[in-house]
């Protein structure tokens, strides 16, 4: 059994560390940026207003990630979502965030599902997009066809939550394991605090994803406030 330390290590390595608040002023995002910095997270995740002024300060070994499409939202017009898209990789957003029509999802409109996610992810053109699949609203066979749908049209990580309507359970985190291929990565988000959390979540799906493969290339644990226990256990 992997050591507290050991689990606050592959926490970091794999962190998108989190800031999604609109209200947020240069101010707030300078010290966010500041912060991981000091701790070196696989990636930072801003909203797009805020990707430009990260950018200019994060360190060039920091992944800079965008939730993009509209954040939080499932839906609305899709030529603003892609718009949104690009506007947060013209700013210098090196990965996307998006989040899959689940309401569709829910509704049986597979078709509408599919079409939105297909054009925001070809708006992302080389970017590697994380479908948000909102799991927390869906039931067990719909998340499993939602990871479907998501790897079908190209998604590189299949994501749990936005933290905004329920989180991330191990039962989700085995979903997301189970459906990733040997190319595609997951991203475990909503309610992933202390690293407890975390172990949790790791032994949830070690039988199928094992601990080796925690890497950040294929892993991610998406979070705002990990980041205080992690280097807690450091």
């Amino acid at each position: 059994m992997a050591s507290d330390s050991e689990i606050a290590r592959i926490a970091l390595e794999c962190l998108d560390y989190t800031l999604l608040d609109e209200e947020a002023t240069d101010e707030d995002v300078k010290a966010f940026i500041h912060r991981a910095n000091t701790y070196s997270p696989a990636a930072v995740c801003v909203l797009p207003i805020h990707v430009r002024i990260a950018r200019s300060l994060l360190d060039e070994s920091i992944l800079l990630a965008s939730a993009a499409g509209l954040f939080p939202e499932p839906d609305g017009d899709i030529n603003l979502r892609t718009e949104d898209v690009k506007f947060a990789l013209s700013e210098g957003a090196d990965e996307i965030d998006v989040v899959l029509d689940f309401n569709a999802m829910m509704e049986g409109r597979e078709g509408d599902v599919r079409t939105s996610l297909n054009a925001l992810i070809e708006a992302a053109g080389d970017a590697p997009v994380k479908v948000i699949l909102e799991t927390s609203c869906l039931d067990y066979t719909e998340m499993v066809d939602a990871c479907r749908i998501a790897l079908e049209s190209g998604a590189s990580f299949l994501k749990s939550s936005t933290g905004r309507r329920g989180g991330c359970t191990p039962l989700v985190a085995q979903v997301l394991a189970e459906a990733a291929s040997e190319k595609n990565g997951i991203k475990l988000s909503g309610g992933i605090r202390t690293i407890e959390d975390v172990r949790t979540h790791i032994e949830a799906i070690e039988e199928i994803w094992p601990i080796e493969m925690c890497t950040p290339d294929r892993f991610r644990i998406g979070a705002s406030s990990l980041l205080d226990a992690i280097v807690e256990h450091l």
